[in-house]
């Protein structure tokens, strides 16, 4: 096992694979690793950057790779998953109201009858054995307590993990045919949610392909050429790489499933200022990385698009 690099290793590790500090020093770089992020992370975004070939003297070296490209793109990273994060608050809770709707609204339905018979399924036994390992939490503990395992749905929404919430939601439209969403994009939702609530990174791999040789969803293929200003080859090219395809799904599900004007202006209007304001603070770090720069204006095309 290889030992644990200290700060001066690390930098010179970074320098043997070509990575440059003439605009951060390296003083400034070990500042930065010591207090505010740690090397794996920061390093994996390098990832989106080339390195020479087999017949350069500079084989396996980046390719005009500056320590505060790396140190931007992370804090740019950050800065989306807090906002992702949020967005997906604002899609769980809408869930839950419009479930919560529909069983209110349905004459069939007394909103215990749904719950006992989705824990009851085999595959979601396992359910009420993960609301009783949380009965210890201070916030759903009284509910979980006064409740188990005879839960209402309106109490059920509220000790369940975002995961279950779209299995339920899932489960309810097969018992009465009703679709609270559709569930064949919330995988891609729920992957992006968990990343940024674990703060893993979600921009160090920006052009990997869909993964196992998924193929685009024709209705976010649709979704996105309803839209002014992109066109079909910039729309294909992007949607097929991964993180990207998951953040337009994720903004095609935002803006069906929220329903209050208000809070969707005022996310809308936070994504705006991200994309018109803090990711080009330091645009010239990356003028001339074209497949960066692309992915960028394609996806703040779609907000702009989303926003009055």
């Amino acid at each position: 096992m290889k030992p644990l690099l200290n700060i001066d290793e690390m930098i010179d590790h970074m320098k043997e694979k070509g990575i440059k500090f003439n605009i951060v020093s390296e003083d400034e770089a070990k500042k930065f690793l010591s207090e505010s992020n740690y090397y794996m992370k920061l390093a994996s975004y390098r990832t989106n950057y080339p390195k020479y070939g087999d017949n350069s003297k500079k084989t396996g070296q980046y390719m005009n790779l500056e320590f505060a490209y790396l140190k931007e793109l992370s804090t740019i990273d950050m800065h989306l998953r807090y906002l992702i994060m949020e967005m997906c608050l604002d899609i769980e809770h809408y869930l839950k109201v419009k479930l919560l709707q529909a069983i209110e609204n349905n004459p069939d339905e007394d909103g215990y009858d749904i719950i006992r018979r989705f824990v009851s399924t085999e595959n979601n036994s396992y359910i009420l054995k993960k609301i009783r390992n949380h009965k210890s939490s201070e916030y759903c503990k009284n509910l979980i307590e006064k409740y188990y395992p005879y839960f209402p749905a309106w109490v059920f929404v509220e000790v369940i993990s975002f995961g279950d919430l779209t299995y339920l939601c899932a489960f309810y439209e097969q018992r009465y045919g009703e679709e609270i969403i559709n569930n064949k994009f919330m995988n891609s939702v729920r992957d992006i949610r968990n990343a940024a609530a674990h703060s893993n990174c979600l921009i160090n791999r920006l052009f990997d392909p869909l993964e196992n040789g998924k193929q685009i969803d024709s209705e976010i293929s649709n979704f996105v050429k309803s839209l002014t200003n992109i066109n079909s080859n910039t729309r294909g090219k992007n949607l097929n790489y991964r993180v990207t395809y998951n953040i337009i799904t994720l903004l095609y599900i935002y803006d069906n499933i929220v329903t209050s004007k208000a809070a969707k202006q005022y996310r809308y209007d936070e994504l705006k200022n991200l994309f018109n304001n803090r990711f080009i603070r330091h645009q010239d770090y990356f003028k001339a990385h074209s497949k960066i720069v692309g992915i960028y204006n394609f996806i703040k095309k779609v907000v702009d698009n989303l926003t009055p």
